[in-house]
């Protein structure tokens, strides 16, 4: 249990940094800003394609911990500077949502080694807290902004003077990097058809309302309880299981709500042990895996709704080959031992 104390509270603070996300993109929408779609591609390009790149200094400097401190402050910035200038904010606030998603990742892959549990826990707090900050939007105020920036430093104070062992950072050779980048990009790719499905699930529900706060809660459900079930099970045993129900209840979700509540729930359950997997291979960057899998794999799964509209992509001859390639893509990445 001392091992999942630190992902615990990186999950917690995982909410509170995505929060100001949904609060700061909501605000976007709301206040029709100039240029307020280019804002929200610059927000996700900055949060999620910036990922890598916040992976690889972490890495390097071996501070994913601290790193993820730091960026919960950048965020307390984002929220304080929005009182002035959305765009500077949302700069701010993305730009510490890769450092941080990079960070926490890392040292939840660092604490659980082998282990999908930790991630679990570290990710299920994300997609709640992103669907509670835009609900949070409405009630812009001083009281509102105060209250984020004193849990964002709390939390980055808590993490930064967290005692904790010092985590062994395992070196690999370059044959052994080598061989395994095939199943890195294998894993990546699988990752970027699953968020195709996330992404086109949710069309016609918008972030600010209640069916979409539902849609998070049983995304983090299904992250929280997928890390433990496939750690109990077995990763490909949970991963074929999870994806393989999930098809039939995203094909048939527009017969009622539930069965999208059901199939959002065993499609994000496969996130944590991914984000294990891409840390096992890369014993040595553990900021850079998470960061593959969070941020590459979530960025990439966006990209065809960038020119195919969200509903061209929602017919079950899109979603049936594209979640039986995902289970293919898992099977090969995955480690019979797994």
């Amino acid at each position: 249990m001392k091992q999942l104390a630190l992902p615990g509270i990186l999950g917690i603070a995982h909410g509170v940094s995505d929060a100001v996300a949904g609060f700061l993109v909501t605000q976007a929408l709301m206040l029709n800003v100039e240029g307020g779609g280019l804002l929200i591609l610059l927000y996700n390009g900055l949060a999620f394609g910036l990922q890598p790149l916040a992976g690889l200094a972490l890495d390097r400097i071996n501070s994913p911990r601290r790193g993820a401190a730091f960026a919960l402050l950048l965020s307390a910035l984002g929220m304080i500077v929005t009182w002035f200038d959305l765009r500077v904010g949302i700069i701010c606030a993305g730009t510490g949502s890769a450092l941080f998603h990079a960070g926490a990742g890392g040292v939840a892959i660092q604490t659980t080694p082998r282990r999908a549990t930790g991630p679990g826990l570290f990710t299920a707090f994300g997609v709640i807290g992103l669907a509670v900050g835009s609900q949070l939007s409405f009630y812009f105020s001083t009281i509102t902004i105060t209250g984020f920036v004193i849990v964002l430093t709390v939390l980055a104070a808590v993490i930064w003077f967290y005692r904790t062992d010092a985590f062994e950072v395992q070196a690999i050779n370059e044959t052994t990097v080598s061989r395994m980048e095939l199943f890195i990009v294998a894993i990546v790719i699988a990752v970027a058809l699953r968020s195709l499905i996330w992404v086109t699930g949710k069309v016609g529900i918008d972030e600010y309302t209640q069916p979409a706060l539902w849609i998070a809660l049983s995304a983090g459900l299904g992250k929280l309880l997928g890390g433990v079930l496939a750690d109990r099970f077995g990763w490909r045993r949970w991963m074929v299981a999870a994806l393989a129900i999930s098809i039939p209840l995203f094909a048939l979700k527009g017969n009622g709500f539930f069965l999208l509540l059901l199939g959002v729930f065993f499609l994000q359950s496969v996130t944590p042990l991914s984000i294990a997997a891409v840390g096992q291979m890369m014993p040595s960057s553990p900021a850079l895996a998470a960061s593959l899998v969070l941020g590459l794999g979530v960025l990439l799964g966006g990209v065809p709704t960038v020119f195919v509209a969200s509903t061209q992509l929602t017919s079950a001859v899109i979603l049936v080959p594209v979640l039986l390639s995902s289970i293919v893509l898992y099977w090969f990445t995955l480690s019979k031992k797994s």
